[in-house]
């Protein structure tokens, strides 16, 4: 969680936000599809972002930045005061006289507070909150699409581990093939033909689990880059996340919108509207008088009647001072103008902004439920590739069929749970999707 100094809400209000699940139970989705549960690295990586990540420490400078730009928006409304000080040596040039020298010292204090200025400093001030607001938003949103990258990144390398593990697994099966096929090339039961196949589909293998461990390799050194997490990634898959990923009933509660929710993206257009309904106040101020409420204290110094000495005065004043622009050659009826045509370009960009939200919402549900679905197949998929492995030992032994029969229905398994584990994966990643939207805002 941030913490900024700044007190006022973090957030404008947005859309209501109402959702119920599928089954009518609650709104979360099941606690064992947290990702943290069978990867808690990721809660780890996740606490030390805001310390660590380098696009969140750029968004914290923003924030510092709006800040004092919304100090000297404020600033305006503000007393301010000049003290001047002179000193002077005249010479002066009389009548019938030599040229006389004196010097002469005086001091002024003056003070000013703006009085009335038609809403037109507040709305500055709104303004400068309002670009405050923006700078506070984005970081707040770009820590929350900064977790969400990392756990789906996370789960991409989890992935990708598992496949170079299968990948070995795999090479060392064709290795076990080819020395197969040259004790049978030996007893002449196979071709020289048939050897030289088996090589190649090792040699190819081998190429395959290379570029496999290249690619792990460059990911893992842009994660690290990306979350400044120094320590050494743990992506094995723990045996709760087999458990889960094998049995466990996934898909069967997602939330679902009954109405309207909201985004940054839409947060940050509805702050734009905002802040072109406060350029219109100060537009429309232009050509008014400004009332300012001024005090003052100053020195002067005056020659006496038919005498070379002077006196010193000091002076007092207090009043309303006003400023009039007469005519400024449409100069404020153009600014009013173009802030009223860029708040009419935002609410049409709002309205399409809402749609496109609600049509991403579906999309996004849709999906899960398709990927739901297909966890259930590629589960089936899985068991009868293992069933199809435990007939084919049976067979092996009986020798019925032959190794390399044998070999490619342990393949066939460990493909299957790859294809199964990747769908499961991409669920989650959706589901990370999905609730970023569900939770907006996020902090």
């Amino acid at each position: 969680m941030f913490l900024f100094r700044s007190t006022h809400s973090v957030l404008i209000s947005i859309f209501v936000i109402s959702t119920f699940l599928l089954n009518g139970e609650n709104n979360t989705f099941p606690e064992s599809e947290n990702i943290e549960i069978h990867f808690p690295q990721i809660i780890q990586i996740v606490s030390g972002l805001e310390r660590n990540s380098p696009s969140l420490r750029k968004n914290i400078e923003n924030i510092e930045e709006a800040l004092s730009n919304r100090m000297i928006a404020d600033s305006a409304q503000g007393i301010t005061a000049n003290l001047n000080v002179s000193t002077h040596s005249i010479h002066e040039n009389r009548p019938g006289q030599d040229y006389y020298q004196r010097y002469r010292t005086v001091g002024s204090i003056y003070v000013k507070k703006p009085f009335f200025y038609w809403g037109a400093l507040n709305a500055k001030s709104r303004i400068a909150e309002l670009s405050e607001n923006i700078a506070l938003n984005n970081t707040i949103y770009s820590k929350s699409n900064l977790i969400l990258h990392v756990k789906s990144e996370f789960l991409n390398l989890a992935l990708l581990a598992f496949e170079v593990n299968l990948a070995q697994k795999i090479y060392k099966l064709r290795l076990r093939n080819v020395e197969s096929f040259r004790q049978r090339n030996n007893l002449g039961l196979v071709t020289e033909l048939q050897v030289d196949d088996a090589i190649i589909n090792k040699l190819e293998q081998s190429i395959q689990l290379s570029e496999l461990e290249r690619i792990l390799q460059n990911r893992k050194s842009n994660f690290i880059h990306d979350t400044g997490y120094k320590k050494g990634l743990d992506l094995n898959m723990s045996e709760s996340f087999k458990k889960f990923y094998l049995n466990d009933e996934i898909g069967q509660i997602i939330p679902s919108l009954i109405s309207s929710m909201s985004s940054n993206e839409i947060e940050q257009i509805k702050i734009q509207i905002e802040t072109e309904d406060q350029n219109i106040i100060i537009a429309k101020s232009a050509n008014k008088p400004k009332l300012n409420l001024v005090g003052g204290f100053f020195q002067d110094q005056i020659d006496l009647p038919e005498n070379t000495n002077s006196v010193r005065r000091n002076n007092f004043l207090i009043g309303i001072e006003a400023n009039w622009n007469l005519w400024d050659s449409y100069l404020g009826n153009g600014q009013k103008s173009l802030a009223m045509s860029r708040k009419r370009k935002f609410e049409i960009e709002l309205n399409n902004k809402v749609k496109k939200l609600n049509i991403e919402i579906k999309n996004l549900q849709s999906q899960l439920i398709t990927h739901s679905s297909r966890i259930k197949l590629y589960r089936r998929l899985v068991n009868s590739a293992k069933y199809r492995l435990e007939k084919s030992q049976i067979e092996l032994e009986a020798k019925r069929i032959t190794p390399t029969n044998h070999f490619e229905a342990e393949i066939n398994v460990s493909n299957a749970n790859l294809n199964l584990i990747r769908t499961v994966f991409t669920y989650m990643q959706l589901k990370l999707q999905y609730e970023q939207l569900l939770n907006f805002p996020k902090s």
